[in-house]
């Protein structure tokens, strides 16, 4: 990881830890069948593959390059962001920020602390599908389940990658603003905060075996759009990776908006009741 190189790349050292956190916990997990860089789709290779109890699960892992969404977070603003596609969302906001947010037309506005908008990842998450769909083969039988990692940096942004899949105009919906059959090949995706583990980690006391995926917030989901049923193969997937997906399923939520579940969840569920898998905020 970045042994060579004049100057320490962030980024890249980031992604790399996330892919080999998650192949070497896999790989000491499943020692017998464990594969790394699985040829499944010749020339292109997956990250990492294993079997149990009948079952082959191939793993494409992405880790997206957050230095941008963390620019606009440290930032002396006021921050808009909307879960899912919609179509207005760009006049909606110039309109806020010619109207509310500027001195001119409103003088209560401060002129230091203008409206800004937070990345939007929807797209990054449309070509992490459409990679992983082309080194998944065409031809999966019923036991044999692709699954497409994605790596995110804090609980915010782990429910809005949920709604890049399920919300309005969501990849994995019907109504997906790109063709599903582009990306079917992909059974299940892993959305996982291990990158939030590593991400200033000397900075979280309450974290610790960071190399270690176990130990991470995990939550699976299955793609609805996918070619095969395989439902099999994906509940032994959830019986195998540790996950909170069914207990998000079933949190009994008794404020708050339902948009806003898997955020509930952590800081209700577990971050209330001292179980640290994100490092709480001040």
């Amino acid at each position: 990881m970045q042994l060579n190189g004049e100057s320490f790349d962030e980024p890249k050292y980031l992604q790399a830890a996330c892919e080999t956190t998650i192949c070497a916990t896999l790989g000491c997990m499943f020692p017998d069948s464990f594969v790394y860089e699985r040829k499944i789709n010749p020339p292109k290779d997956v990250d990492c593959s294993f079997k149990r109890d009948g079952f082959t699960f191939n793993f494409e892992i992405k880790c997206p390059d957050y230095s941008k969404k963390q620019d606009i977070d440290d930032a002396h603003a006021f921050k808009v962001g909307a879960f899912g596609r919609m179509d207005d969302y760009q006049s909606i906001v110039e309109r806020l920020q010619r109207e509310v947010f500027n001195v001119e037309a409103n003088p209560n506005a401060d002129p230091d602390k203008p409206l800004i908008k937070q990345q939007h990842m929807d797209n990054k998450l449309k070509d992490f599908l459409l990679s992983a769909h082309g080194k998944f083969a065409d031809d999966c039988q019923e036991n044999e389940l692709n699954v497409l990692v994605v790596c995110c940096p804090d609980r915010m942004s782990m429910q809005a990658w949920f709604f890049y899949m399920f919300g309005l105009q969501g990849l994995l919906t019907p109504g997906s603003y790109h063709p599903p059959k582009d990306y079917s090949n992909v059974d299940s995706v892993i959305l996982t905060n291990v990158y939030h583990r590593h991400y200033d980690y000397k900075n979280k006391d309450k974290l610790s075996d960071h190399w270690d995926w176990r130990r991470s917030f995990n939550l699976i989901f299955s793609n609805p759009l996918r070619k095969r049923e395989k439902k099999s193969a994906s509940w032994k997937l959830v019986d195998l990776i540790p996950n909170h997906s069914l207990e998000v399923m079933s949190f009994d939520m008794k404020t708050g908006l339902e948009e806003m579940r898997i955020v509930h969840f952590i800081v209700e569920e577990l971050l209330a009741k001292g179980e640290y898998y994100f490092q709480p905020e001040i």
